[in-house]
């Protein structure tokens, strides 16, 4: 119960904190998505560049971990397109929107913080290896299928090339690629470097969640209450429990490594998903209200899983 409340208490009591600064006028939105460019752009980059440097010899990509995460994340992607045309009749991309609701989750803002908190640096290892796929798969799975869905069913080829650069320079990818670089080469980080690097990673945390908080502001309860019941569900619960079956049951995971991976499903619906409805004019309520209300359900969700973490995979 201790981890419980040493985690849940800083996490939520920050974002909550970035909330009611913004809410009352005190933080702007403008503020927030500066906070949230130098998280991303910045801070995290430098973090996963200098601890996958600096991790010890890492060897090659555990596939087995990567697999055992992904398999699941597809089957809900796709679980999510199907429920959303069968049971709810919507078009094509509104179907992606959801499939990307129950799958893609909070990773940067939230997740990142809590494995920081919950398992330290060194073992919070497979979450950054994971991290390294996140963005590259789900936002070019999406981006490909609401091109494709927008033009018709005509090629999209004209547009990959630059929506494919787009990911490659990801600020994320580009940090993780550095580090195991320098890993493999068996390379130090010069002292400066390291210096300013390990500056930054003690703004990961705090900017992160008060970046969230914040974040929240913006989105609320926009209607399509019981598809978005349906997604927290999915996203909150199922996801992460199919993760921790995959891992631990299919692929043989160690205890440790499955935690990670189930905490990292365990994230509520990323704010991209909504960034990607409103691109593409598509599925907007739906994706404000999952944003608003999975996150809600985090508060009280993600504790519980923090528990059985401690009791089955940290003793």
């Amino acid at each position: 119960m201790n981890i419980v409340l040493e985690v849940s208490t800083p996490v939520f009591g920050l974002g909550l904190l970035g909330y009611f600064a913004a809410r009352m006028g005190y933080f702007s939105t403008h503020h927030a998505d500066g906070l949230a460019k130098f998280v991303y752009d910045f801070a995290v980059p430098l973090l996963l560049f200098r601890t996958l440097a600096g991790a010890g010899q890492v060897g090659d990509i555990p596939w087995r971990l990567v697999v055992a995460y992904y398999t699941p994340m597809a089957v809900f992607y796709a679980a999510g397109m199907l429920i959303s045309r069968l049971a709810f009749k919507r078009d094509f991309n509104a179907q992606v929107i959801t499939g990307f609701s129950f799958s893609y989750g909070n990773a940067i803002l939230l997740g990142l913080p809590l494995a920081l908190l919950t398992f330290g640096e060194e073992d919070a290892l497979p979450f950054f290896i994971l991290l390294a796929f996140h963005a590259l798969l789900a936002f070019t799975l999406t981006t490909l299928a609401l091109e494709y869905g927008r033009s018709g069913g005509q090629a999209v080829g004209p547009r990959l090339a630059g929506m494919l650069k787009g990911v490659l320079t990801n600020p994320i990818l580009v940090g993780v690629a550095a580090g195991a670089l320098f890993n493999r080469l068996g390379w130090a980080i010069p002292g400066p470097l390291d210096a300013l690097a390990a500056f930054m990673q003690n703004a990961v945390t705090p900017c992160a969640l008060f970046a969230l908080g914040a974040t929240l502001t913006r989105y609320g309860i926009a209607g399509r209450i019981k598809q978005t019941g349906v997604i927290i569900l999915a996203k909150c619960a199922l996801f992460p429990l199919a993760v921790w079956l995959s891992c631990r049951w299919v692929f043989a995971i160690e205890p440790l490594w499955s935690a990670v991976a189930a905490l990292m499903a365990a994230q509520p619906v990323g704010v991209n998903v909504f960034i990607f409805a409103e691109r593409y004019n598509t599925a907007r309520a739906m994706a404000t209200t999952a944003v608003f209300l999975s996150t809600v359900f985090s508060l009280l969700s993600i504790p519980v899983l923090l528990y059985f973490i401690d009791l089955y995979a940290l003793r």
